[in-house]
């Protein structure tokens, strides 16, 4: 989720503790910090696009660092006069911070929970990544359950304690209606007696009303929109190329982007680009960032938003640079072979 789903979470969890941990000074900020800190991860983005897809909800995201982030942020808050024991601050932190591990879990990008252990990827596709009805909601309980300080704690606990428990419902009303939508979905392809390889239906903007499909056939690839609200509805039909992982794992021995790429994503997909003359290039990216529903559509158009890079390939098939989604070409060296040939 964005930062803002998640400090409302970190407010909701201080503010459900407060009376039971005596209302200790630093326990709000404390809650805010760890309910943001795991995405200071985005900084990976600074050392490149590949150090990102591997390292973005990575480490910081993980079951195995929680502990160790929590003890840190108790530590710190009590160095910085926080009137927290070490044990009260321990706990809040690491509320905070499972609160934040679950959201990124219940959205579609995935998120390293067993880091460094395994480096899986999972992911419940509930909600999509920016919920503006989920995100206001949070904040309002957050906002009632704050307001009025020195009066009715108990009851100020309660409505953050109902923030919470929407926290953890709105994601599993989520997750049921996804699969609803798919039992239509394949019901409705049967009675038009088309067959898939899989069909795949993830949370796209505006979800819960709008959703991603993804139909999967042989080499071929179709990815548009489903709407609960009327299942027959026909949205514009993006037709792909499923892209070969093996060949994506061909080209990461020459550079190691594309066997990264090849792990990181969901939906690979593989079309012609432009290329100098002599040469030819492959655009791959992920439909999981197409803009196939209305919404991004109309904002970004059709291309993808986010995961995508070009190989640039001689006419023996060899890797000789590839451009990343910014457009910057990286030059790709290979070593010479002896005899002072290439």
């Amino acid at each position: 989720m964005e930062p803002i789903t998640h400090l409302a979470a970190g407010l909701l969890t201080a503010q459900a503790l407060r009376p039971r941990l005596g209302a200790p000074r630093g326990l709000t900020s404390l809650c805010a910090v760890a309910a943001t800190i795991p995405d200071l991860d985005v900084l990976a983005g600074w050392l490149g696009p590949e150090f990102y897809l591997l390292h973005h909800r990575g480490l910081t995201h993980s079951l195995a660092a929680l502990p160790l982030l929590a003890l840190l942020l108790a530590w710190t808050a009590r160095r910085l006069g926080a009137g927290l024991t070490l044990r009260a601050g321990f706990l809040a932190a690491g509320m905070a911070l499972a609160g934040h591990l679950f959201l990124d879990v219940v959205t579609a990008f995935g998120t390293q929970l067993f880091a460094p252990f395994s480096d899986a990827r999972l992911s419940l596709e509930g909600i999509f990544i920016i919920d503006p009805l989920f995100t206001a909601s949070l904040l309002a309980l957050a906002f009632l359950a704050r307001s009025g300080s020195g009066r009715n704690p108990e009851r100020r606990a309660r409505l953050a304690l109902a923030g919470l428990g929407w926290m953890l419902l709105y994601p599993a009303l989520c997750i049921g209606l996804r699969a609803d939508i798919t039992a239509r979905y394949e019901k409705r392809l049967a009675r038009q007696g088309q067959v898939y390889d899989r069909v795949v239906v993830t949370p796209d903007a505006l979800a819960p009303f709008y959703w991603k499909v993804v139909l999967e056939s042989g080499p071929d690839m179709l990815v548009t929109t489903a709407n609960p609200l009327d299942i027959a509805a026909d949205y514009p039909v993006l037709r792909l190329k499923r892209a070969d992982r093996d060949e994506l794992r061909r080209l990461g021995r020459q550079a190691s982007i594309f066997g990264t790429f090849a792990w990181f994503a969901e939906f690979p997909y593989a079309e012609a680009a432009p290329a100098p003359d002599g040469a030819q290039a492959i655009r791959y990216a992920d439909a999981s960032f197409l803009n196939s529903g209305p919404v991004l559509r109309a904002l970004y158009g059709d291309g993808a938003v986010f995961a995508e890079l070009t190989a640039v390939l001689d006419a023996a098939g060899r890797l000789t640079s590839w451009r990343d989604e910014r457009g910057q070409t990286h030059p790709v060296a290979h070593p010479a072979l002896p005899g002072g040939g290439l």
